[in-house]
């Protein structure tokens, strides 16, 4: 005698289509979630897609590093590169420059995003604790990363400076400083590996991939982009620990030039036992996590969260 209405009401065919598509669970999930979550905080359309643009420029950037990764796994001539060399190769490609510099453009969206979340959507954490610091401060320092990659294209296609490693120059600095330089460095290695795992464990249990608009999106599409998402998302944990192992054992050794980026992890594993076989599975992983954004561009129901 009574139904029991949802705030946004579904049109009736169109329930029936989705019911058909993904079973009646999947609507009663979806409804209950809109209930708890929060309402979209982007309401400006321009605002949305370009931070939605922001995804799709790291997704090629991505899968940019992960291409020549696997090059350099097959052809010995050739070395794996990190974010700045890799758009460096991609700017000497005909019309390359004007790509670098739109893939720069793109990628403050998602600075943006990161910047957003850091200011009005901490994650799930409320009030001051040390979770919302925690995650304020990780996406703070990940605007900040982002933002070094869009400066690296734009000092590219501008010709504004040639490449250098910063956390190379950066650990050399503080080892000058001998115990203490020593200990942050150490500590930095730490937190690095922790984000690594971190991303592991996100990617196993599925909590780093992105929720889609499951209202547009096909259902076999979202299950090939979520088992993209989480090869992808285990690339970046594994690189994340080699790097920070890098720094670790520049640390103790007191060598800076153990240091490095995204680049020095690539050349760690290269030099590994069956080192071809680790570029390889770390290259189709970052691969799969740019088609993973790049997908997520188009259907990802929230953009800040």
């Amino acid at each position: 005698m009574f139904r029991m209405t949802q705030p946004e009401r579904v049109e009736p065919k169109k329930e029936e289509l989705v019911a058909s598509r993904f079973g009646s669970d999947s609507i009663n999930n979806s409804a209950s979630g809109d209930r708890v979550a929060e309402p979209e905080m982007i309401a400006n359309p321009f605002l949305r897609q370009y931070i939605l643009l922001g995804y799709s420029a790291k997704g090629i950037i991505y899968a940019l590093i992960g291409a020549l990764a696997i090059e350099a796994a097959i052809l010995p001539e050739r070395r794996a590169a990190g974010t700045y060399n890799a758009l460096k190769h991609l700017s000497r490609q005909p019309l390359g420059s004007a790509t670098v510099c739109i893939l720069a453009v793109g990628i403050f969206g998602y600075v943006l995003r990161r910047l957003l979340q850091a200011t009005f959507y901490p994650g799930h954490a409320s009030g001051f604790s040390f979770q919302n610091i925690l995650q304020r401060t990780g996406y703070i320092l990940s605007s900040i990363s982002y933002a070094g990659v869009a400066y690296s294209a734009v000092s590219i296609v501008f010709d504004l400076g040639k490449y250098n490693d910063r956390i190379q120059d950066w650990v050399e600095k503080l080892l000058d400083h001998a115990i203490a330089g020593k200990t942050v460095i150490f500590l930095a290695g730490l937190g690095v590996i922790g984000v690594g795992m971190s991303y592991l464990y996100g990617a196993y249990t599925g909590s780093y991939i992105s929720k889609f608009n499951t209202s547009y999106i096909d259902l076999r599409l979202e299950y090939w982009a979520k088992l993209l998402g989480k090869i992808g998302i285990s690339a970046r944990g594994v690189s994340f620990m080699v790097t920070g192992s890098c720094l670790i054992l520049a640390s103790l050794f007191s060598d800076s030039h153990l240091a490095g980026g995204l680049q020095k992890a690539f050349r760690v594993l290269a030099q590994q036992p069956l080192g071809w076989l680790w570029l390889s599975l770390i290259g189709s992983g970052f691969i799969a996590y740019g088609i993973y954004m790049i997908i997520t561009a188009k259907y990802r129901r929230y953009v800040i969260r």
